[in-house]
């Protein structure tokens, strides 16, 4: 069964002191996809602000967790993310997974994309545990769209 559900989050700051984030005088609203399949839930981000840019590095975040909220950290996943476009159908490539810093620490996988044009895109997770039985294989698809 595969379920899809949008979440919209406002995040009101207004209580943290405006000397540690500067230029905040309105809520930050940020919308994320959630997808489940299997026993697995993910929920992506995508910098800047879930509005990639045609031509410019975008950075897909994604985090991974197993039916009752345990995080799925992704040295424990054989991962890759396809993607490919809606708009022209000739653009197909496969992201390779990053090694940043917060990746490591959070957990949180997160892959360099650099959208070749302006679309609507389809981002393919596959995953299977290096593990077995850690979790089941999944596969859980998002999609964006890509302005110039």
């Amino acid at each position: 069964m595969f379920e899809v559900a949008s979440i919209l989050l406002n995040l009101n700051l207004s209580t943290i002191p405006s000397s540690t984030v500067p230029n905040i005088n309105k809520p930050i609203y940020i919308a994320h996809q959630v997808h489940t399949s299997q026993d697995v839930g993910a929920t992506i981000h995508i910098d800047p602000n879930d509005r990639p840019v045609a031509g410019k590095k975008s950075r897909v975040w994604i985090s991974l967790t197993k039916r009752g909220g345990m995080i799925i950290p992704y040295e424990k996943c054989n991962c890759r993310m396809e993607v490919r476009s809606l708009t022209d159908k000739s653009i197909k490539f496969t992201v390779s997974q990053s090694s940043s810093i917060l990746d490591r620490y959070l957990s949180f996988p997160s892959m360099e994309v650099i959208f070749p044009q302006v679309g609507r895109y389809e981002l393919r997770l596959i995953g299977s545990p290096k593990v077995e039985e850690e979790f089941q294989p999944f596969e859980l698809t998002f999609t964006t769209d890509v302005s110039k």
